[in-house]
């Protein structure tokens, strides 16, 4: 089985490239920027995972034409083939479409996404994935160094990236397409996160405008394949101090 990873130099594309490639006997490739994906020219893959993306809400709001061009734009050539050689494509949408998607240029870009897919396709709606390389200026990775200025008055459901890897094994071979949930399915809010890591003092922010007040995932289409989560955030924290 030939796999193509996109994206696989990102902090969620690294993980899923490693685990393909552990032991499973797969042929697994990898392309990394917007920019390579929307290069591609085809291949003889058997499935597609494209995880390619920029992913910051707040900065889409800044700067939403290039949003659209890396997320949308650079992404028809891999959803096109896909579609033309009914190849298998598992590709990164967000739970951040489920709710006022129009509101900020990151969602609406993974929301046309799901409109362009095609029909042997899973969206999947992370929700908030975290691990050891979480980007920096992602609220985990603030928490955990130490750096984070404030807190806001988010819930949040926090999927670990390993959890993230085994839901994208189980999707692979199942017969299920459009867009999947997929996250811990119960939520946390921010300031239990920030008093776990002993930052409970931290002043409260209002959240962004356009971001999901609580993006907890109905899981139960993972479930239905036998996939369920195992990795707590507030346990996982006692792993990273």
């Amino acid at each position: 089985m030939k796999v193509l990873v996109t994206g696989h130099r990102g902090f969620i594309g690294r993980y899923v490239f490693a685990d393909w490639r552990r032991g499973y006997g797969f042929d697994v490739h990898g392309i990394d920027t917007p920019d390579d994906v929307g290069d591609f020219k085809g291949g003889d893959y058997d499935l597609v995972i494209h995880l390619a993306a920029w992913a910051d809400i707040r900065e889409s709001i800044e700067n939403p034409e290039a949003y659209y061009v890396n997320n949308v734009v650079k992404a028809k050539p891999i959803f096109d083939w896909c579609r033309e050689t009914d190849t298998r494509l598992l590709y990164a949408s967000s739970s951040a479409v489920e709710d006022l998607y129009w509101e900020n240029p990151y969602a609406m870009s993974k929301w046309i996404n799901e409109q362009m897919a095609p029909p042997n396709s899973v969206g999947m709606r992370f929700t908030t994935v975290y691990g050891p390389d979480v980007r920096a200026n992602m609220m985990y990775g603030l928490l955990r160094d130490k750096k984070a200025t404030y807190v806001t008055n988010h819930k949040r459901d926090w999927i670990h990236i390993h959890d993230v890897c085994t839901a994208i094994r189980y999707l692979a071979p199942s017969t299920i397409t459009g867009p999947v949930s997929i996250g811990y399915g119960q939520s946390v809010p921010v300031r239990k996160l920030a008093e776990k890591f002993g930052q409970g003092d931290l002043p409260v922010k209002e959240f962004t405008p356009g971001e999901a007040e609580d993006n907890v995932a109905d899981i139960s289409i993972m479930a239905s394949i036998g996939w369920m989560p195992t990795i707590s955030v507030l346990d996982s924290v006692d792993v990273d101090l």
